[in-house]
């Protein structure tokens, strides 16, 4: 044998050119022909003649020879190794004993000779091989030969080690190939298909495995150092997550084989197994800690390409990509709308609002290819803070009016179709208060009944068109009965809670778990005082009674209560669910006047258990 691969040439059979049948005088004279050929050295000729003479060591060199082979077949196999013509010998072999096969295909696989073919052939000699015909072959000449024969113990040990030997040849012959995990893989999965409990497979992957051990130990302490410099806070993590991929991807060109036979044995590969749980930490330390969720997705996106024979961590992996693809997309939304978000926020506190300023980091955003319905809905969340909070509907209206207007957007028809709905009554609030303002004005209210019909629609058109007439007419001189406040039957109230928006947000954390689908379900108002709270049904532009719109106003202040105390992701689900239902039933609604005051005067009044109100929520979730 030569460093640990089977060799035939170092057999003591053949370097003596015995038979079989060669007993003590016939090995003495042998000895001394190889002596006087001088092919080979004294020290190797002399360990031949005592492998020969011992029982124990001569079974060793039987069996690792041409058993049951003529002399004839043995010099031609001879001359085939000599020459090295792999493909005239695996023919050759193809007609010898099982046993003799397999000594010369594993001969070539430890010469670095090793394919698919011979591979095959090598593993399907050893499930044919036929114990007892090679106990009476080796019996019958030791007991001519003069030597104790051999027990079947003797010979079931004996090729044990054998196979072992031929195993690890292979394994030797495969790792000295320019892709030996490529050629490894094809083997493994076939041979996993033809006879997955094979011995020699099993003694094949372990014998590959330990080959390949210093070359993945170097590739883990280069890991290790790409995850020591990425805790640097000043590291270029785009770069140490490529360089992190491709170590695993050289990672998995040497392991992969190992990894599949492992996980059709019911097994998990163990050095596969602790990279990943380093290389997993470092996502959950750049996502969760550092908000790096686009290289963490990269890392994870890698980690799954490369170890989904892992079966107890494929399926965190998916999560884990899924996941970090959502945090990702809503960190890079928070980035692309951080102006308009910024701008609309810094509007909030600073009234009058400069609907200019706004409005041009508007267009700006849209126009640099912004998500339209996104940059709609935020600079429409402010129009309603503006109209609902501040009392400025005519402000809200320029903002809504200007985004509608701008060329540069196209939102989706529904939300289109939807702020001109909301742009219409931000413009009537606006207006009414005007016309009430300009009372016994006639020029000025005529004139602001004529603007009111540029967004009025169906009955309400036909009031104010109706009303201008009596204007006219009044203002003319012409005497009519009328009353210009009854001829509208009420001001067409707006109030509207738009935290729904798929506005970007930064408020989350990277730690996957089973997916949730929140259902929105109406929740009925807790009793705050003696007044009555009805929960409104689901619909736009219904005309609410008092205490219907007491639920609204009520229902609002609590849901602003509720989302400064929502931290996991079920109370956020279910926040989501509640805003859902709330906004079906009170994001359009008209009122008769005075209802909507006095409900928000009793809100103030029972602020104290509106806010116990939304923490008995919160603490029931």
């Amino acid at each position: 044998m030569n460093n640990g691969c089977f060799d035939l040439t170092s057999n003591a059979y053949h370097i003596l050119k015995a038979g079989y049948d060669a007993d003590r005088s016939d090995i003495a004279e042998l000895v001394e022909d190889a002596e006087f050929d001088e092919v080979f050295a004294p020290q190797e000729i002399q360990r031949a003649q005592q492998s020969l003479l011992a029982p124990n060591s001569r079974l060793e060199q039987e069996i690792s020879w041409l058993p049951e082979l003529s002399l004839a077949q043995t010099t031609n196999v001879l001359s085939l190794v000599g020459s090295g013509d792999l493909e005239a010998l695996i023919e050759t072999s193809k007609h010898a004993p099982e046993l003799a096969k397999a000594n010369i295909l594993a001969h070539f696989a430890g010469t670095g000779n090793v394919n698919d073919t011979l591979f095959h052939a090598l593993v399907s000699a050893w499930d044919e091989i036929d114990q007892e015909n090679i106990l009476t072959f080796l019996n019958d000449n030791r007991l001519s030969a003069g030597f104790p024969s051999v027990e079947r113990p003797q010979m079931r040990n004996a090729l044990v080690e054998l196979e072992r030997q031929h195993a690890r040849s292979a394994a030797v012959g495969i790792w000295s190939l320019d892709r030996p995990g490529e050629v490894m893989d094809r083997i493994v999965e076939a041979e996993l298909r033809r006879h997955p409990s094979s011995t020699f497979l099993e003694q094949f992957v372990r014998g590959y495995d330990t080959l390949s051990e210093p070359d993945l130990a170097r590739i883990s302490d280069e890991i290790d150092e790409v995850i020591s410099d990425a805790e640097n806070t000043d590291a270029d993590l785009a770069a140490l997550v490529t360089r992190a991929s491709d170590l695993l991807v050289r990672w998995d060109d040497v392991n992969q084989p190992v990894q599949v036979y492992e996980q059709h044995q019911g097994h998990e590969e163990g050095r596969s197994k602790r990279i990943y749980e380093k290389l997993r930490s470092l996502c959950l330390d750049l996502a969760n800690n550092r908000s790096e969720f686009t290289e963490a997705r990269r890392l994870s996106e890698a980690l799954l390409r490369t170890f989904p024979e892992l079966e107890s961590v494929a399926e965190v992996l998916k999560g884990d990509v899924a996941a970090l693809e959502n945090l990702d997309e809503q960190q890079k939304l928070h980035e692309e709308y951080k102006p308009l978000i910024d701008a609309c926020e810094a509007a909030k506190t600073k009234l009058p609002t400069p609907v200019s300023t706004v409005l041009k980091i508007f267009k700006d955003t849209v126009s640099k290819g912004g998500n339209d319905p996104i940059a709609f809905n935020i600079l429409r969340d402010l129009a309603l803070h503006i109209n609902n909070d501040c009392n400025d509907p005519q402000t809200a209206f320029k903002l809504l009016d200007g985004a509608l207007t701008f060329a540069g957007a196209r939102p989706p028809q529904e939300l289109k179709k939807t702020l001109e709905e909301e742009r219409a009554v931000l413009h009537r609030n606006w207006k009414m208060n005007e016309l009430e303002k300009n009372s016994g004005n006639l020029t000025a209210m005529s004139q602001t009944v004529e603007d009111l019909l540029k967004y009025a629609r169906g009955s309400e058109r036909a009031e104010l068109q109706q009303l201008k007439t009596k204007l006219d007419r009044k203002r003319l001189g012409k005497k009519v009965k009328w009353g210009i406040y009854a001829s509208i039957a009420a001001v067409i109230g707006f109030f509207v809670i738009a935290d729904e928006m798929d506005r970007p947000s930064n408020r989350s954390t990277y730690q996957p778990s089973a997916p949730r689908v929140a259902t929105p379900t109406p929740t009925p108002a807790p009793a705050t005082s003696a007044a009555v709270e009805t929960i409104p049904p689901v619909g736009q532009g219904l005309t609410l009674n008092r205490s219907q719109i007491r639920y609204c106003v009520f229902q609002g202040q609590r849901l602003d209560i509720i989302r400064t105390l929502t931290t996991t992701d079920n109370q956020i689900d279910r926040f989501n669910a509640l805003i859902g239902d709330f906004n079906s039933r009170c994001s359009s609604f008209r009122y008769r006047s005075g209802d909507l005051s006095a409900a928000e005067r009793e809100a103030r009044e029972n602020a104290a258990d509106l806010r116990a109100d939304a923490r008995r929520i919160v603490s029931s979730w």
